[in-house]
């Protein structure tokens, strides 16, 4: 995001964006002209504000911050780099460890990940401000676009006690003139917390058991990501930057063969004898007549121990080609058709290219030193190869060293390739790439839960496994090289296949079951998929059946974690809630595919810390339409935000579902009458019987899409308790201020997102991303809103000010929580009291819907709000957009999955219809109520 051009305050032109020094680690130098500090009696509404609760300055934040990742927000150009880090640049050809990048060390959580954060550390600023010089504390992050008036709240949670003040009260109001637009005078936080109290106070009944201030021994255990490799749309200028966020996903991943029995060794033997039968004999037959090796040395006469790289690539691929021509796989026919071949290829200096949206101004290039390349049903569109090597045709690759060294330059190297190979094969569940000397090699199975290596083996001595090995890597079998043969090209057309054991029948509302095979026809391109090793891996497909859309979403979900068919089946026919058609469970496990018995556990080669196993999840969901910025008018926005919150009601309240991942890219509209709106992607769901049981773990408490989190999830301290349903209502609602100050009249993102680049900027540590927010909850923002006009602006304007003080007394309830020397209780989780909140809430969205006329707003633009990601191979053209918020260049895919962005398909209603070819989209009139 430090791209992101963003307007100056007028008010203080001589700030500039200054970096971190690595004597006090704050922004700037002490004695730099620039510096902005302020003084704790500064009489701004924000120290009123802190004062009602006896709060004051703060420590330093914690988790990715800000505050180790320069920002510049209102200079388009680069930011100073951190002292020192121009001048040790990282060294492809160095055995030692990499500098990690500038800010990158810390961003130990993606803003637009929707994997569970690692914990946060601990680690705070000195809490007398004296140490910081002058008593005077220095603003943490940049400033926003709003002016001096506007610097965010500091985060509740770290906040010291300073000397108790008299509340504010109206009396102050005189300080700050009223801008236009502004809400009226903020009551004192003690009055807010007061007020939430008396909302949230219902009696107790058996049935709702109070939430839990601590969270208790976790039964689901968490996902602690050290970083993700799916950065932003160019965020790597060079192939080494890449390696270092590889490298930093797969920390604690890498897990290694037990010594002496080599298990891994033997499992890959055994899966290639049972596809070849009687092969050990006819390997020994091959060894013994082979010119190319002395059986007597036990060596291959043409691969030089000790030579250098270099004099070892075309030996070996000479003598992997000769492995292959002997055992058949060359060619493979089907009904005397060649379908599928098979070649080995030097490709030392033959540069691979990489998808379009990692590079940073080119697209990135790699060359692994050799190189199987294959083409078949599950992999290609015909038997043929490519006339330029590609990642896209890949089988396996082979990377050649003259050290059998195996340390973070080599690892990171060899990921790189089989990262590109997971984004470029989206059907490939796992990749081998092979490292070798003269001598030695060592096998690494990457998958979704990191990478399985073998110990050195001795391939001169091991000639008959060696042999085996290069038949298994290349072998015609595509579901042995790790493709998921479900899905295969027919006719130039990719179709899936699946025979659930269960279909949702629409007509009877219930689940029957099925025998049936299913055929999809699919996209040529999956319309998302993430660009990581490490993750759930989630590819989404547009496919089609029987005439009918739908998008099939494939996942590896984590050992411990809940099936999100099970939520979407007792979900099935909930208005407001996406609906499934199928699914297929646990379609494969990491550990089977690695050999490990189901009850042995895997632990990382580094801290000897559990690696979680993962399955092969499909669902098949129907397709909906655009994220909400393209709503034809401000009306069928709110009818979608009121069919949404309805639908996250009904399935809290009636089966006890909570979402707990509400972003922009999950919530939709939907071109299905009645629902306007609807909530997808529920695999981060929980049951909330679990919730309150407190069997989730801290890490687990801060699931969700960060810029979308509600200020108590950004908080994250204990006694705060687990997340509950106003968490995601005030997600909703910032997915609705994203549309209104985000995007301009035509639906299109608007150049200059002023307090909004905060939240969607990755860089944002929870501490200021929080403060933001209480800022805008509490004195709104003299940005402007920008995607409607006239009288719908007018309206929503206003709704927006309404809707923020629903959630003040939150955080006042939060404040007292986490008060430093007096916490109090946070209030309870009941049925009644959310049910309440759900009432508050659609209490003034319904008026608000009745007041807006019946207009045709300006046509939505056609243009997606960012450029998708789905897998663009060099040269391609992208396929239909998905749903996420943000250019291609400046705002990252904000979530794991979900359902793409085509166009609009036909309402319903003819009148619409009408509206519609005639070019000026129509509003319609929902006359359902909730």
């Amino acid at each position: 995001m430090a791209n992101l051009p963003m307007e100056a305050p007028s008010t203080i032109p001589e700030w500039r964006p200054g970096y971190l020094t690595p004597i006090d680690n704050t922004w700037g130098s002490p004695s730099a002209p620039g510096r902005r500090t302020h003084s704790t009696t500064e009489p701004s509404l924000r120290n009123m504000l802190l004062r009602a609760n006896h709060l004051g300055s703060i420590g330093s934040g914690s988790g990715t911050g800000s505050e180790s990742r320069p920002y510049g927000p209102i200079f388009d150009e680069e930011p100073d780099p951190l002292p020192g880090s121009e001048s040790r640049p990282y060294d492809p050809f160095s055995d030692e460890e990499p500098d990690p990048l500038p800010g990158r060390e810390s961003l130990s959580h993606n803003s637009f990940s929707d994997e569970e954060p690692a914990p946060l550390d601990a680690t705070r600023i000195p809490k007398d401000p004296a140490q910081l010089g002058g008593g005077r504390i220095p603003h943490r992050g940049s400033l926003p676009p709003d002016g001096p008036d506007s610097r965010p709240l500091l985060p509740l949670s770290t906040a010291t006690r300073v000397t108790p003040c008299t509340p504010v009260t109206n009396r102050h109001s005189s300080l700050f003139p009223p801008r236009e637009g502004d809400p009226g005078p903020i009551p004192a936080l003690n009055n807010l917390r007061s007020a939430g109290r008396d909302a949230r106070s219902t009696a107790s009944t058996p049935d709702d058991p109070a939430s839990p201030q601590r969270p208790k021994t976790a039964l689901t255990p968490p996902t602690p990501y050290s970083g993700s490799s799916h950065d932003s749309d160019g965020a790597y200028a060079v192939v080494p930057d890449l390696k270092v966020a590889i490298i930093s996903e797969l920390s604690e991943a890498w897990v290694e063969e037990a010594l002496g029995a080599h298990p891994f060794q033997k499992h890959l033997a055994e899966i290639i004898e049972q596809e070849h039968q009687d092969l050990d004999s006819r390997v020994e037959s091959w060894l013994e007549n082979y010119d190319g090796y002395d059986i007597e040395s036990q060596s291959w006469k043409t691969i030089e121990k000790g030579a250098q790289e270099e004099r070892l690539y075309d030996p070996l691929v000479k003598l992997m080609g000769d492995i292959l021509k002997q055992f058949g796989q060359l060619e493979g026919k089907e009904a005397g058709t060649v379908t599928k071949r098979r070649k080995v290829v030097n490709t030392h200096g033959a540069y691979m290219q990489h998808n379009n949206a990692d590079g940073k101004k080119v697209v990135l290039k790699t060359e692994p030193d050799i190189t199987i390349f294959g083409t078949g049903p599950s992999a290609t569109d015909g038997p043929e190869f490519s006339k330029q090597p590609s990642y896209s045709q890949v089988a396996s690759l082979w990377e050649v060293k003259t050290l059998p060294t195996f340390r973070d330059r080599q690892r990171g190297q060899a990921a790189c390739y089989a990262r590109e190979v997971f984004i470029q094969q989206p059907n490939r569940r796992f990749v081998y790439v092979t490292l070798m000397t003269g001598e030695t090699l060592r096998i690494l199975r990457f998958d979704r839960a990191g990478c399985y290596y073998s110990q050195p083996i001795d391939f001169h001595k091991n000639a008959n496994f060696f042999v085996k090995l290069v038949v298994l890597l290349g072998s015609l079998n595509e579901d042995l090289l790790g493709f998921d043969t479900s899905i295969t090209w027919l006719g130039g057309q990719r179709v899936l296949k699946m025979r659930p054991a269960e279909l949702f029948n629409p007509t009877t509302g219930a689940w029957e079951a099925n025998t049936e095979e299913l055929v999809f026809t699919l996209a040529s391109l999956p319309v998302f998929a993430r660009r990581t090793i490490r993750s759930r891996g989630t590819v989404c497909w547009d496919a089609e059946y029987k005439g009918q859309h739908y998008i099939i979403k494939d996942y590896w979900r984590a050992d411990g974690r809940a099936y999100e068919s099970a939520f979407l089946k007792k979900l099935a026919g909930i208005k407001g809630v996406g609906q499934m058609l199928a699914f297929d469970d646990d379609r494969d496990t990491i550990k089977a595919g690695r050999g490990f018995d189901v009850d042995t556990d895997m632990f990382s080669d580094s801290k000897n810390i559990r690696v979680l196993d993962r399955s092969f999840m499909r669902i098949v969901l129907r397709k909906y339409g655009d994220t909400l910025e393209k709503a034809a008018c401000a009306r069928d926005l709110l009818c979608a935000i009121r069919d949404i919150v309805a639908g996250h009601r009904d399935g809290l309240l009636e089966q006890d579902i909570l979402h707990r991942d509400i972003s922009f890219s999950n919530i939709r509209l939907s071109p299905y009458e009645p629902e306007k709106g609807v909530v997808i992607d529920w695999d981060l769901a929980k049951e909330m019987k679990t919730l309150l049981a407190g069997t989730v773990t801290e890490d687990d408490s801060r699931t969700g899409t960060r810029a979308y989190q509600s200020v108590k999830v950004l908080d994250g301290s204990p006694g705060l308790g687990h997340h509950d349903n106003m968490d995601d209502i005030e997600s909703i609602f910032y997915v609705l201020c994203q549309v209104l100050y985000g995007f301009d009249a035509h639906g299109n993102l608007n150049p200059k997102l002023g307090f909004l680049a905060h939240w969607v900027d990755p860089a944002t540590s929870p501490d200021l991303l929080s403060s933001t927010k209480i800022t805008f909850l509490a004195q709104g923002s003299r940005q402007t809103l920008t995607r409607y006009l006239g009288a719908e602006k007018k309206i929503m304007s206003k709704l927006v000010k309404d809707l923020s003080l629903i959630f003040q007394s939150r955080i006042a309830d939060v404040a007292a929580t986490t008060h430093p020397d007096e916490p109090q209780s946070f209030p309870v989780y009941r049925k009644e009291a959310a049910d309440d909140q759900y009432k508050t809430f659609l209490g003034i969205l319904n008026p608000v819907i009745e007041q807006l006329p019946l207009i045709s707003s300006i046509p939505v633009s056609a243009e997606p709000a960012m450029i998708p990601f789905p897998v663009l191979l060099p040269g391609s053209t992208p396929p239909s957009p998905t749903g996420s918020a943000g250019s291609s260049k400046r705002r990252r895919i904000a979530d794991d999955g979900g359902n793409s962005r085509p166009k609009r398909l036909w309402p319903v209603s003819q009148p619409e219809r009408q509206a519609w070819e005639a070019g000026s989209p129509g509003c319609c009139v929902i006359s359902s109520k909730y």
